[in-house]
């Protein structure tokens, strides 16, 4: 929810790209997210990288740990998530690229601050609209469940010309498939997630939730344009109690 050459604006640090459009149907009120470990092995290309994301409960909702792993750099990023597994608040940190990054949500905002590379991040950004979701591979397992055609939500980039903007983002349901995951037929619901508006044409990429409880699957796509189609899959689950 992979760094060697070219930095990449890969799904995982939020698309590079966005603004405009349209929604149908909010995230759900309530949802639950499986606490434990969950690793993913994502291939671009001849790169490879590893995102390892730990799920801990709080009162509130939620806590969400993701390290990013490419070669001998990583990226981590932590996440707390309201029970409708929208965003509060989100820090990243890229310190091969000399960013640090800290939002959250304040009188009605959305407050960015930090630095990236020796100068200060200061930024506002309108609270209402779309939910903020920072980390939708996760945030949108509840939306895969619910049968419903279309929803948006919005993202703060990190990289490309969305680098350090919010953006709109649209998601459409492609239906239900079963796919092949380590070696095991897996019924999965597709959804597309795409630039929302005329910006649809710039860049979607492709979704997999698991049918039975919303647990997100794999990711195809292209991280950065002319670039390699890249694969993000689900390759170790590891609930806390078997911890």
């Amino acid at each position: 929810m992979k760094l060697k050459g070219k930095r990449r604006s890969p799904a995982w640090s939020i698309l590079g790209a966005f603004l405009l459009a349209g929604s149908v149907l909010p995230l759900i009120a309530t949802a639950s997210l499986p606490v434990g470990t969950l690793t993913y092995r994502e291939v671009e290309g001849v790169d490879t990288a590893m995102h390892a994301i730990v799920v801990q409960p709080r009162e509130d909702g939620f806590r969400v740990e993701l390290s990013t792993r490419r070669g001998s750099s990583v990226v981590r990023q932590v996440f707390f998530i309201a029970a409708d597994l929208s965003t509060r608040a989100w820090t990243f940190s890229d310190p091969a690229r000399a960013m640090e990054l800290d939002a959250s949500i304040l009188d009605g905002r959305i407050v960015l601050s930090g630095s990236f590379k020796g100068k200060k991040v200061d930024k506002r950004f309108n609270a209402g609209g779309p939910p903020w979701n920072q980390l939708f591979q996760v945030g949108l397992g509840p939306f895969a469940l619910s049968g419903g055609e279309g929803t948006s939500f919005r993202s703060i980039g990190t990289q490309g010309p969305g680098e350090l903007k919010i953006g709109k983002m649209s998601v459409t349901r492609r239906g239900e498939e079963e796919i092949e995951l380590n070696g095991r037929k897996v019924h999965a619901v597709h959804l597309r997630i795409s630039l929302s508006g005329l910006l649809s044409i710039f860049w979607h990429g492709d979704y997999w939730y698991r049918k039975s409880d919303g647990l997100f699957l794999r990711y195809r796509g292209k991280n950065r344009s002319g670039g390699p189609v890249a694969v993000s899959e689900l390759v170790a689950e590891e609930p806390r109690d078997a911890r």
